[in-house]
């Protein structure tokens, strides 16, 4: 990949983001919502000036790997995501999933971010295709800020 330049910046903002929807569903069975989500989000990522490297599926839950995002938020990222792949897959193919989900929600709240350095688009897919059997150690984002806080004294000496 190649470092972005605009006006005023230059650099690399790469994240690799995972969607689960409401209830882990196994929505992405069907392979029409699939390829309406992954519409949305390259429709989104064309409108807001950033890329879709890659984007995979397991039948419950959605990676994309995206670039380039100089001017948004990880937050931001994930709402806009959501929210257009969510419109869209309600619009075009509802039927095909509402006997899975109740009410109108497509998504659950939360999502899974990584922020990845430079690295070239054959290592994404491969990541990607392989991150199918992985799970994700977590740690409660409260507890991994107390781990890291330093006294003030640790900074002086």
């Amino acid at each position: 990949m190649e470092l972005v330049r605009s006006a005023h910046s230059l650099g690399e903002a790469n994240f690799h983001l995972q969607f689960t929807p409401k209830y882990r569903r196994d929505v992405f069975r069907d392979g029409e919502v699939k390829k309406v989500c992954e519409e949305g989000f390259r429709e989104t990522a064309a409108r807001y000036g950033f890329a879709v490297h890659a984007v995979e599926f397991g039948p419950d839950h959605a990676h994309i790997f995206v670039g380039a995002c100089k001017n948004l938020a990880v937050s931001e990222l994930a709402r806009l995501l959501k929210g257009a792949s969510s419109r869209r897959i309600r619009q075009r193919c509802w039927d095909r999933v509402k006997a899975k989900l109740w009410g109108d929600a497509f998504w659950t709240a939360g999502y899974f971010y990584r922020s990845v350095g430079a690295t070239t688009n054959e290592a994404i897919k491969y990541y990607l295709e392989h991150s199918q059997r992985k799970h994700w150690k977590a740690v409660d984002h409260d507890v991994y800020l107390r781990s890291k806080q330093r006294s003030i004294s640790e900074y002086i000496a």
